[in-house]
């Protein structure tokens, strides 16, 4: 890699600064954990500003809660040489297939404040959160360092999808609720403002194959940056009922940001070989899911309560992540071999996401007035279905997802008007291998295929302090 390329990826380090890294807790690279196995769409904690707004009408007073989500991440992502795709011959295909690891920590905060204003039945509040999002740095493969005829494999051979990147989506939340005297109904809403990003370094050639090289021992192989932002809104719509005095129901709709495709304004940096640098001005087009939840609590004996929620997101709205000209007219859409008749489309990157289900179930035993403990399971699908029989995978080191199972555990302490909690967890994702795709896809969307076998997992933490006025 010549001296401008490493100048540009270091100048380019994306600054991570939000939770997610493919801290997948539900289905995609949604995060939403806050709260624990406390907080769910039948839930009265602060956390259903987002889960299911009707919740905060069955606090009382003021209340604010803090609390912060710290995770530590492995990925192991094994390239598969059968994946390599040349367009002019690898010379060394170590330099492309093999291992690649991750190990990051992350850090991720939610906070919230909800009050009834001395009004019986009313519920006010608003929250500050990332439900989406995803980062990553990688390790670096030390035996290319320096190397001068394959400069760029020292960023690994999952470099092609990603270097170091991140995407993510800050909610922040005006929620407002009523609910009846006899508590037996609520009826809540809320309003989004969503300030999403993506910010991605890459390995990249202008053929979209992954050659380190051309004719003549040439350095080929490039980097791209892509950074874009934009401002869009949400709503979410909830209702909870009470049947029976110790039991209550909740079933809420958390719409798509945007209410369908999100478009993020920024700049595509791109050094190809030995050539300049080039930046143009961009858009980013994708759509995330829409949201179903239906959940229900039972205050089963005195000293415990029992929950099952089960959630469903709509990811098939994601099909594809469009870097588009800036003020393209042109749809963000491909045809199934990844050509397009649509105008402005630079680059696409195939997603063809599927629609996913989480169902979690838990309890919480109250060991006195003051001490509780909680814990759950949750089974959450792929958003990543199968491969195309032609095509091959969506699967890419930047952005992955596996059926996976989460447990936690975790205690809450009451005093007064000040409470802790605490809760540990662990994701388990399952193994998945990709098989090498038959055929290329066309123009724009052709990009190196990442076939081979994912692992990952994440033990994670959430603090939590809140304070009732």
């Amino acid at each position: 890699m010549s001296r401008s390329q490493h100048t540009l990826r270091a100048t380019f380090s994306v600054a991570v600064i939000a939770a997610g890294a493919q801290l997948s807790h539900a289905g995609g690279f949604s995060t939403a954990r806050f709260g624990g196995e406390r907080t769910h769409a039948a839930s009265d904690q602060i956390g259903t500003l987002y889960y299911n707004p009707a919740g905060i009408a069955y606090g009382h007073g003021t209340r604010g809660q803090i609390e912060g989500l710290f995770a530590y991440r492995t990925i192991e992502y094994t390239r598969d040489p059968a994946a390599i795709d040349s367009a002019t011959g690898t010379p060394d295909p170590a330099t492309n297939s093999g291992k690649a690891t991750l190990a990051n920590t992350l850090a991720s905060p939610f906070i919230g404040i909800a009050t009834d204003g001395g009004i019986e039945g009313l519920g006010v509040g608003i929250g500050v959160y990332v439900p989406f999002g995803g980062q990553a740095k990688w390790d670096q493969n030390e035996a290319y360092r320096d190397n001068p005829d394959y400069p760029g494999a020292v960023d690994g051979p999952q470099r092609w999808a990603a270097i170091e990147g991140e995407q993510r989506s800050l909610y922040y939340t005006l929620a407002a609720a009523w609910r009846t005297k006899d508590e037996k109904f609520s009826i809540g809403a809320g309003l989004n403002v969503v300030s999403s990003s993506v910010s991605l370094v890459r390995a990249r050639n202008l053929d979209g194959s992954d050659d380190t090289s051309a004719t003549g021992g040439v350095i080929k192989e490039g980097r791209s940056l892509v950074e874009g932002k934009g401002l869009t809104f949400g709503a979410s719509l909830g209702i909870m009922v009470k049947p029976t005095h110790c039991s209550r129901i909740g079933i809420s709709y958390q719409s798509q940001p945007g209410f369908g495709e999100m478009k993020l304004e920024g700049t595509l940096t791109n050094k190809f070989g030995t050539g300049p640098e080039l930046a143009s001005d961009i858009e980013v087009r994708q759509q995330l899911p829409d949201i179903v939840r239906v959940a229900g609590e039972w205050r089963a004996f005195t000293k415990a309560a029992l929950h099952l929620a089960v959630d469903y997101q709509r990811w098939s709205h994601y099909k594809n992540t469009c870097i588009m000209s800036a003020g393209a007219t042109g749809k963000c859409a491909v045809n199934p071999d990844g050509s397009t008749s649509e105008q402005g489309i630079l680059v696409n990157v195939p997603r063809n996401w599927q629609d996913t289900f989480t169902v979690r179930a838990g309890g919480r035993y109250f060991a006195s007035d003051v001490l509780e403990f909680n814990g759950g399971l949750t089974f959450d699908t792929s958003a990543i279905g199968k491969a195309d029989p032609v095509l091959g995978t969506t699967m890419d080191p930047s952005l992955f997802d596996m059926n996976k199972v989460i447990a936690q555990a975790g205690t809450a302490w009451q005093r007064g008007k000040v409470g802790l909690s605490f809760t540990l967890g662990y994701v388990f994702y399952m193994t998945r291998t990709e098989a090498a795709r038959t055929a290329d896809p066309m123009a724009p969307s052709r990009n190196p295929d990442m076939a081979g076998e994912y692992k990952s997992m994440v033990v994670y933490g959430l603090l939590g302090v809140g304070v009732t006025m």
